[in-house]
């Protein structure tokens, strides 16, 4: 028994040494939940755009797999990329035809964002079986690193009265930062976002034990304060007690007093302002979708044009003052990403929307959807890395949900 214990216990220790785990966990860890470090570095190096520092990381990832994975290239990858860069480049067209200019930086990284996404989730379905180890074990690994830096930068603030999450201060910040911490990330919400994605990352790949990380993702989500974190807290939970079907009476009550004691004693009072329409992030969405509703019905079904959205909304100076320095936050719109990609691109904007969302559609894992909906309903925008971990997952799920797919090119 010692034996077959000691053999168990060294399979382990080389398992996460295989540079399959290596690799996904250094990737990820840059590629899924760097945005602190990167938004320092663009304040640092003045080079902006998110995707600009982001894609090195992105191209040595997929190469690297390529080397070490022995991966194959689906005829379904390459005929949905191939559909998407036709679509961008009749769209941009039409666009420029059609309003005269956009802001084309902005919609090449908007283009290259929608194809990484599609690629991952192509890639991680096509090769399941050879991607699912080492993703899965390097997932887990990811998701308590970035909730145990949000819990620790929480421990820290409140013990020593010093903030060690890289929390960057911008325009969109609308609470003290004091009494909330960012972990690893740009901002408390965006914290929140991270630890919802990693704790799905591990609910797709392995469903078996995870009462610890669900508890470490409640944790992580009071630390951070997010009200987004707290809708997904919720909806994780709920779909966990109803089922686990193992899982005890006992253990089911605790998750549930536990849930309701985290949204009393940590978001009470905020729940309380929302009500009483004294929250100003949640009147600053409301007044954006507002506007943002009003450039489409003016604008649909050929749309502002990309970057053009700030040309013609109509903001009102003295009630926005209160909420954001519109002249400082020139790239700001709405904080639905659903009503920006209408607003500026039509038709196609929706299209966009619906694509998305299809591409993580999974007739066991409604809760990949879920979490795709409430990003664009709760961020203005796209360039999220997030949504990148949950292509990646949503590949991994699906590829357990259908048949297996036609591969076309050994790499």
């Amino acid at each position: 028994m010692l034996i077959r214990a000691a053999a168990a216990r060294r399979h382990r220790i080389a398992s996460h040494r295989e540079p399959g785990f290596v690799i996904h966990a250094l990737a990820w860890l840059l590629i899924g939940y760097s945005d602190g470090i990167i938004y320092y570095l663009m304040q640092r190096t003045g080079i902006s755009g998110y995707l600009v520092h982001l894609m090195p990381v992105f191209v040595l990832y997929v190469i690297g797999l390529f080397f070490t994975h022995r991966l194959q290239i689906t005829a379904r990858l390459v005929r949905r990329q191939m559909m998407i860069v036709v679509l961008f480049i009749l769209v941009g067209l039409f666009q420029a035809i059609a309003v005269g200019s956009f802001y084309v930086e902005g919609y090449a990284q908007l283009f290259a964002m929608v194809s990484m996404i599609l690629m991952l989730t192509d890639l991680f379905a096509g090769n399941a079986d050879t991607l699912r180890p080492g993703f899965a074990k390097a997932m887990l690994a990811v998701h308590y690193i970035v909730c145990g830096y949000i819990v620790l930068s929480w421990l820290i603030l409140h013990l020593f009265g010093l903030d060690i999450s890289l929390f960057i201060g911008n325009v969109h910040e609308l609470t003290d930062p004091a009494a909330r911490v960012s972990g690893l990330h740009r901002e408390p919400s965006w914290a929140g976002y991270a630890a919802a994605s990693s704790y799905l990352a591990v609910y797709v790949t392995r469903r078996e034990r995870l009462l610890l990380p669900l508890m470490t993702f409640l944790v992580a989500t009071a630390a951070t304060g997010a009200g987004s974190g707290l809708i997904l807290a919720a909806l994780f939970s709920g779909h966990q007690l109803l089922t686990a079907h193992r899982t005890s009476m006992l253990l089911r009550l605790v998750l549930l007093v536990g849930m309701v004691g985290l949204t009393v004693t940590v978001f009470g009072g905020r729940i309380v302002e929302v009500l009483n329409r004294n929250d100003a992030s949640t009147q600053m969405r409301i007044e954006s979708a507002i506007i943002a509703t009003e450039v489409i019905a003016e604008n649909f079904p050929i749309g502002t044009g990309f970057g053009n959205y700030r040309e013609v909304a109509d903001f009102d100076e003295e009630l926005w003052r209160g909420f954001v320095d519109l002249d400082e936050a020139d790239y700001y719109k709405s904080d639905l990403l659903v009503l920006n990609l209408i607003a500026e691109l039509g038709l196609f904007g929706g299209v966009l929307v619906v694509l998305l969302l299809w591409n993580v559609f999974c007739r066991e894992s409604l809760l990949l959807v879920a979490m795709v909906a409430l990003l664009m309903l709760s961020a203005g925008t796209l360039i999220l890395p997030y949504h990148l971990v949950l292509a990646a997952a949503a590949g991994l799920e699906s590829a357990r949900t259908r048949l297996p797919v036609r591969r076309m090119v050994p790499a």
